[in-house]
């Protein structure tokens, strides 16, 4: 079920869990020495969720490949029981400037219905989750999530 954000600018608890959700796996993934690619999560307005992973291809082109389909599949995906997307999620490795340098990075773009910036133009966000140690199992660590801008909506 779907709940009304009093501010459009704020994130639903919705949206926030699958975020949280997506990079829970990746870290996960990660932890273990897996490559969990790019990854897509997207769920509609009853909570239907459908994810992918694109990994037959370099990074670039997943990722590509990742957006596409999201576009592509604004209206929904019959063959899933997915309505219109209402939320969506992707994430994958990458690396983050820092002052002193790059460092290895879980990348999320998230975006859903109605979100807003403080004109009201509709518009998505991405935030990054700093980690290393990655295949160490217990040694591997991770940092809190951390804001990394604004983007173009793809629905």
């Amino acid at each position: 079920m779907s709940h009304k954000r009093q501010d459009a600018s704020q994130v639903s608890p919705e949206l926030d869990e699958m975020v949280c959700d997506l990079i829970g796996y990746m870290l996960d993934e990660l932890a273990d020495g897996g490559d969990p690619g790019v990854l897509t999560c997207v769920e509609d307005a009853d909570g239907v969720r459908v994810e992918a992973s694109f990994t037959d291809d370099g990074e670039e082109a997943c990722l590509e490949a990742a957006k596409a389909r999201i576009a592509q599949s604004a209206q929904g995906m019959a063959k899933e029981g997915l309505g219109p997307i209402a939320r969506y999620a992707i994430g994958y490795v990458g690396g983050v400037q820092l002052e002193d340098g790059f460092a290895d990075a879980v990348l999320v773009s998230f975006y859903e219905q109605g979100l807003t910036d403080e004109a009201g133009v509709p518009t998505g966000y991405s935030a990054y989750v700093l980690f290393e140690g990655a295949g160490e199992g217990d040694r591997f660590a991770w940092a809190d999530p951390a804001p990394a801008g604004a983007e173009e909506p793809l629905i």
